[in-house]
């Protein structure tokens, strides 16, 4: 016996883009119809025998009308600023409609079982007067009041449909923006610092240095970490401490005895969720900006104060010597904030201050 189907282990996002937009035009033209059945069975325009003509000619023309409006007349020419070519557009559609009901009315009278009245409606409004009107400007706008009344709802839906395709948009440019910004700070992590911190272990193996091996414990930690499990939106938040700590591990043992670091943790985490490489931006800057001062004494201390549902960093640098504010402007600060915006909207806040000596961060973020 086959296994039943299980409705409940079906996913939306399982279907392709062009999959989801055809159903979704079908669910609209089902709702359509209903519209324009239920329009033409109004009490003050009522036709004995059927009415699907009349609703098979407007809604032809509506699925005209509103695919013109969403693929081609609003986001090549009016959003691009063309609105010469959307003024020509829109009086084309009004011609249009006159043929298309013209015609589509010809063609019931000659060979649909239509009604009497109906046959005298359709030729009321849509072919007794056709030529004259079609030439006279002046009757072009009793003709688009005309046509109001049968795709006003059309429009709107084109609009609203046209606007939930541009937030699906902008929500998929977002997403592949994060992406690249969370390459970007890999990029950031993985050369620079691996290189310099090859060069420390090389120094260590020949002069036998005993934490050579812790060395390479905390290097292969941290690169398993930004190669491996940071391909997702969220990881736990117990994680990304512990590539903090292996960050700082590494920092001590490749800076001078001048550079004091301490960093603490300060309440135990659970389940917890982060998304990844979020707080390293705001350490790892505070360290590149030793760099122009190799000798220069500094401290470096961090904090992390980690609550139920929040998480909080607190990180200071002080420097003997004047530094460039350059911290502020860094490109990977910049990102992490810009990340922050995006992943975190209203759910967190950041005061910043910079000098020649200090440097100091307050980090708050709802999780």
């Amino acid at each position: 016996m086959p296994a039943p189907i299980s409705f409940a282990a079906f996913h939306w996002r399982r279907l392709s883009a062009r999959t989801t937009t055809v159903l979704l035009q079908l669910v609209l033209w089902v709702v359509l119809a209903g519209f324009y059945f239920a329009w033409n069975n109004r009490p003050n325009f009522h036709f004995e025998g059927p009415v699907w003509p009349l609703v098979a000619l407007q809604m032809g023309f509506s699925v005209l009308l509103f695919n013109s409006l969403v693929y081609l007349i609003i986001p090549r020419w009016l959003l691009q600023g063309h609105y010469w070519r959307a003024l020509a557009a829109g009086v084309a559609v009004l011609y249009a409609f006159e043929i298309w009901m013209y015609l589509g009315s010809r063609v019931a009278q000659a060979y649909l079982p239509i009604s009497p009245l109906m046959h005298r409606t359709l030729q009321q409004f849509y072919v007794a007067n056709f030529w004259p009107e079609l030439l006279s400007p002046v009757a072009q706008v009793n003709v688009f009041l005309g046509m109001l009344a049968v795709v006003l709802f059309p429009v709107l839906v084109s609009f609203l449909a046209y606007a939930l395709v541009v937030d699906r948009r902008r929500l998929a440019l977002e997403r592949d923006h994060l992406h690249l910004e969370l390459g970007y700070l890999k990029s950031q992590i993985n050369p620079q610092f691996l290189f310099n911190t090859l060069g420390s272990l090389h120094t260590m193996t020949r002069t036998h240095d005993e934490r050579a091996g812790d060395v390479v414990l905390h290097l292969a930690d941290l690169m398993r970490y930004t190669l491996y499990e940071t391909d997702t939106e969220r990881v736990p938040l117990s994680r990304e401490l512990e590539f903090l700590d292996d960050y700082l591990a590494l920092e001590r043992l490749r800076r001078p005895a001048t550079v004091g670091i301490s960093h603490t943790v300060a309440c135990t985490t659970g389940a917890q969720q982060v998304a990844p490489l979020l707080l390293h931006p705001f350490l790892e800057r505070l360290f590149a900006g030793l760099n122009a001062a190799s000798e220069a004494a500094a401290q470096v201390h961090s904090e992390v104060l980690v609550e139920a549902e929040a998480v909080t960093l607190r990180v200071k640098r002080t420097t003997e010597q004047a530094l460039p504010l350059t911290y502020r402007t860094d490109a990977a600060i910049g990102a992490a904030l810009r990340r922050l915006a995006l992943q975190y909207p209203g759910q967190h806040t950041i005061n910043l201050t910079e000098t020649a000596h200090q440097v100091q961060v307050e980090l708050y973020i709802r999780l």
